[in-house]
């Protein structure tokens, strides 16, 4: 099982491993090698209690005894480090006093804050995306104003 989180880390790796892979042997296995090594970091396998029906997950270091021990077993295996999106949207047609909203999700929760003034909204994002990639944990991120996009990156 891979976590939504990491499916686009996977995907990118993917992704570049063949891009970048040349035709000689030695070349190309290295370029499964890095794939077959992504793909052993961010899966979990699981496996079904048959007696209750509980799931229960393993790795190298252990095996769980109690189901999950109240830990979100899908999310990133890269726990806090893991690259998340950063969106924010403000629509002065939206009825009612909330016209902003501003999306960043967490390892275990989408974080979703609501705005009744543009610039703060616009404060708050780049609070967030100078934080998130800082850290090396944004993956994209977009600002809109009336549907016109203010910032995108990674820049297309």
């Amino acid at each position: 099982m891979i976590a939504d989180q990491d499916l686009f880390d996977f995907l990118d790796a993917v992704d570049e491993a063949i891009e970048q892979s040349g035709q000689e042997p030695v070349d190309i296995e290295e370029a499964v090698m890095r794939i077959r090594n992504l793909a052993y970091e961010l899966t979990q396998p699981f496996y079904q209690c048959v007696a209750c029906g509980r799931l229960f997950s393993t790795n190298d270091e252990y095996a769980q005894t109690s189901p999950f021990d109240g830990k979100s077993v899908l999310s990133s295996a890269l726990g806090e480090n893991w690259k998340r999106p950063l969106i924010g949207d403000w629509r002065d047609s939206r009825e009612g006093p909330i016209k902003g909203y501003l999306w960043c999700q967490g390892t275990t929760s989408e974080q979703t804050y609501e705005f009744d003034q543009y610039e703060l909204l616009e404060e708050h994002y780049w609070r967030l995306f100078h934080e998130l990639s800082g850290k090396n944990t944004l993956r994209s991120a977009l600002l809109k104003k009336n549907y016109t996009e203010i910032h995108i990156w990674p820049s297309e």
